[in-house]
């Protein structure tokens, strides 16, 4: 199912929209360099690291408690009284001991399995760590695309609304337009530089949301590479072919599928709570007291514990375990439910996007002609300045959803990648910003 995956986004590649202008290359972090440094910094990932080294951890401690064990032990003691000092005698002594389980009924053997899910599991929750920290990374680095945007299109008002206000000036002083022309100008220009001073302050604040997302300390603002171009491949509208890649790679639903596999031993395990043990001991010393001869003794046994009366231990034991076991497969199918609208909401977002991308950029061509016209028409005299600042705020107005449709695309492509459970494809093709 993974290949046939790669094949359609093979395929998408190969049949890209034509590819379309940002505002202007700003020399900084490209997309690429901020999710490498999101994943080699965020704190998330060393959390999920050190989870996993944890449960590894334990699944060496249950295996060692299988192997053979050696124990040596020395002792000297030293006696006598206070009173007489050449009564004083001291012996001493050394033994070493070995012991090993023998036999439990494939008790260690199943918590070694039980244990062994538990880290697959937990290596499984660490990729997801990934696929999310870099699905966020990518998202606030576009976040703060979309704010250098919306400010190019704040300045592009602003100069368009100094020009008319100049040109208002220039009419009112020659006759041929009202003072009322000159003070809508001033009113409407201060205005678009209030607007364009939130826009700057809104780069601010995403380049904070960047810095955390990327899990790193920056000091002081820091810019990104706007790419010249942005390359928006055709979406998937196979629904049932990105729902089956999901269930086949998304590392939480394989997770799960780890936990209900342990939880399936777990009653196994908790079945044998009550059952025989026998353990094995070996063992040599050597002892010496003050005055006598050194005497060497050897030990061989088995001991066998078995439980007559556990008091309800066992059905305890595996009553737990039927309802954890229980929880894990509700817990399975509400994803699996999930997973399905993940898919499906991401892929019709993006569809939503690529078709409004197409025609917002098509009201920007036709915004800027009507602009063109109505300045002309304003600077001969038979248009009004209404009319010119009604055109000023529609190309604002074009822009800010042309933009916002290349930010909703690349989104939710970052959405749809993270509910199939994939990188960022600008990771896996090597794809660098310009």
């Amino acid at each position: 199912m993974r290949k046939i995956f790669y094949v359609f986004i093979a395929i998408l590649l190969l049949s890209l929209d034509t590819r379309i202008l940002f505002a202007e290359d700003i020399s900084g972090l490209s997309l690429e360099e901020c999710l490498t440094l999101a994943l080699t910094n965020h704190p998330s990932l060393r959390r999920s690291k050190a989870a996993t080294k944890d449960i590894a951890a334990q699944l060496e401690a249950i295996r060692a408690n299988k192997r053979l064990k050696l124990e040596l032990t020395g002792n000297a003691s030293f006696s006598g009284t206070f009173d007489y000092w050449d009564d004083r005698y001291h012996s001493e002594g050394l033994s070493l001991n070995a012991t090993k389980l023998l036999y439990d009924t494939g008790r260690n053997k199943l918590q070694q399995e039980i244990r062994n899910e538990s880290l697959l599991g937990s290596q499984e929750s660490e990729r997801n760590t990934r696929i999310t920290v870099a699905a966020n990374a990518k998202k606030a680095y576009y976040d703060l695309v979309l704010k250098f945007l919306n400010r190019d299109v704040e300045r592009e008002k602003v100069k368009n609304l100094e020009e008319h206000l100049k040109n208002s000036q220039g009419l009112y002083e020659v006759g041929r337009s009202p003072y009322i022309d000159v003070t809508k100008a001033q009113s409407d220009l201060a205005s678009a530089k209030v607007s364009l001073m939130k826009a700057e302050n809104d780069i601010l604040v995403s380049q904070e949301a960047l810095r955390v997302a990327m899990g790193t300390d920056i000091k002081g603002t820091f810019n990104i590479a706007l790419s010249t171009q942005l390359l928006l491949p055709q979406p998937a509208q196979d629904f049932d072919t990105l729902i089956n890649i999901a269930l086949e790679d998304r590392p939480d639903y394989k997770k799960l599928l780890h936990d209900v596999r342990g939880s399936e031993l777990s009653v196994k395990n908790a079945a044998r709570t009550s059952s025989p043990t026998i353990n094995g001991s070996a063992g040599s010393s050597v002892s010496k007291r003050e005055g006598t001869r050194a005497s060497n003794e050897y030990t061989i046994g088995l001991s066998i514990n078995i439980p007559v009366i556990d008091g309800g231990a066992e059905k305890a034991a595996i009553d737990s375990a039927r309802a954890q076991l229980e929880e894990v497969n509700a817990d399975l199918d509400a994803l699996r439910q999930q997973i399905t609208h993940d898919v499906r909401s991401a892929a019709l977002t993006l569809i939503n996007a690529t078709d409004r991308v197409k025609s917002s950029h098509t009201s920007v061509e036709y915004s800027e002609e009507n602009l063109t016209l109505a300045r002309g028409r304003y600077e001969v005299g038979v248009g009004t300045p209404l009319e010119l600042s009604d055109a000023v705020s529609s190309l604002a107005s074009s822009r800010y959803s042309y933009y916002q449709a290349l930010y909703d695309a690349q989104t939710a492509r970052a959405d749809l990648d993270l509910a199939l459970g994939h990188m960022p494809p600008e990771l896996d093709l090597g794809v660098t910003q310009e």
